[in-house]
């Protein structure tokens, strides 16, 4: 039997497609990590690399070229919606989830919240678990057993340099601008040992040499962040890898832990820093100071490891003042500028975040075009644009996804 016939007789319990939307240079993790899960369990699973197209045609031919009993549409954000009910319109066996799906989802058969025990039970019929068609989420306890990811067929069709793994889930921090505590209200974590063994497995099955973390936070558990760190520096043969990283108190984090870190094949950490207004943060919750950032980049910095800024223009606190103390961060680090990429991204209000549930009073509507008696959508558009002029001004790079937000916005601006 050919392979051509295998495939064509082969009938899938789930095909799992990712949307249009996201970073085209990684594989969208979602639907890999259900198959790494599931496959183990007597499952076949098809995984379909949605995000690398910009029209939805390509992904239903894609979809047309395999039999299945379920097709699944991994909603990594809310901001997909629409794709994700205009995609499944045409199938009738369709099953959504992931972290853009709500307890509000229009149409039947969806997860909401963490996707492998309650998919296990949907493909088995167990229709009454938690997370299943409207009924409450059930965080997981324990995700030190959970599988790594298995890429093994976006790997075949599609040329990455990363891939994705995740060693925690949930945040320590609960920023008034976030919603992944109304995902996982509990942070949970693997062990350092366990993730340096993930890493090193996903790896050795894609022939990749680098490895990025989907975690809000890598360093979220100090304890496990120092094992993993110290697990990788000893492995003779390095990885490279990248991850989100908090800035904390200066005092948490010893020269060692930097050499550590610097000497566990870390090549490049994503800080959001959000403002450089001390009162902005605070009101975030972010819970650090000028000075710690001080500390955070400079020693970042000496050992060579490449730093993405986040920031947040227009929190609906930040005064110009405070606006301008932005711009004077993104002036004091111009020294390390060829290390760093700055990710600015315009203040969006949106349900269930912190803002949202206990500070309605600063501000209207929701989404982008919200204002309060200090901002509006131009003072944040002008804003927004002023960090690039500044940015280019120190030398900061700005990737191709930032650069797409200034067009993006300006359609809803001149709107």
């Amino acid at each position: 039997m050919t392979l051509g016939v295998m495939k064509l007789n082969m009938i899938y319990d789930i095909v799992i497609t990712s949307l249009p939307g996201m970073d085209k240079d990684k594989p969208a993790p979602g639907p890999s990590f259900l198959k790494g899960f599931l496959e183990p369990l007597g499952y076949k699973v098809k995984v379909i690399d949605g995000n690398q197209y910009d029209d939805l045609q390509r992904i239903h031919l894609e979809i047309s070229q395999y039999k299945f009993k379920w097709l699944g549409i991994s909603v990594f954000s809310f901001m997909q919606k629409d794709d994700a009910l205009k995609l499944g319109e045409e199938y009738d066996n369709v099953l959504y989830g992931g972290s853009g799906v709500d307890l509000k989802w229009p149409k039947k058969n969806f997860i909401v919240g963490e996707g492998e025990y309650a998919l296990r039970e949907f493909l088995k019929g167990n229709l009454d678990y938690p997370g299943i068609n409207g009924k409450p989420p059930k965080q997981i306890e324990n995700i030190q057993d959970l599988p790594p990811p298995d890429y093994s067929d976006v790997i075949k069709k599609h040329k990455y340099s990363t891939a994705i793994i995740s060693g925690s889930r949930g945040c320590v921090r609960g920023c008034t601008f976030c919603d992944v505590a109304s995902i996982w209200s509990m942070y949970k974590w693997k062990t350092g040992k366990q993730i340096a063994e993930d890493m090193h497995k996903v790896a050795r099955e894609t022939g990749l040499k680098s490895i990025g973390f989907s975690d809000s936070l890598v360093n979220g558990s100090m304890k496990h962040f120092r094992d993993l760190c110290l697990e990788l520096a000893k492995k003779d043969k390095k990885i490279k890898w990248n991850g989100q990283f908090i800035v904390r108190a200066a005092k948490t984090f010893s020269q060692q832990d930097f050499d550590n870190l610097a000497n566990s094949g870390c090549s490049h950490l994503t800080m959001g820093l959000e403002s450089g207004s001390e009162a902005v943060r605070d009101h975030m919750r972010k819970k650090f100071t000028n000075d710690d950032i001080d500390y955070f980049v400079n020693n970042l910095g000496e050992r060579n490891i490449t730093m993405k800024f986040l920031l947040i223009v227009g929190y609906p606190t930040e005064t110009e003042e405070d606006f301008e103390m932005t711009l004077e961060l993104l002036r004091r680090y111009g020294k390390y500028s060829h290390l760093i990429a700055v990710s600015p991204h315009m203040m969006m209000t949106y349900k269930n975040t912190p803002l949202d549930m206990e500070h309605r009073e600063l501000y209207d509507e929701d989404g982008f075009h919200w204002k309060n008696d200090i901002s509006n959508y131009d003072i944040r558009y002008k804003r927004f644009l002023k960090v690039f002029e500044v940015g280019k001004e120190m030398g900061y790079k700005f990737n191709k996804h930032a650069l797409e937000k200034i067009e993006k916005f300006n359609t809803q601006y001149q709107s």
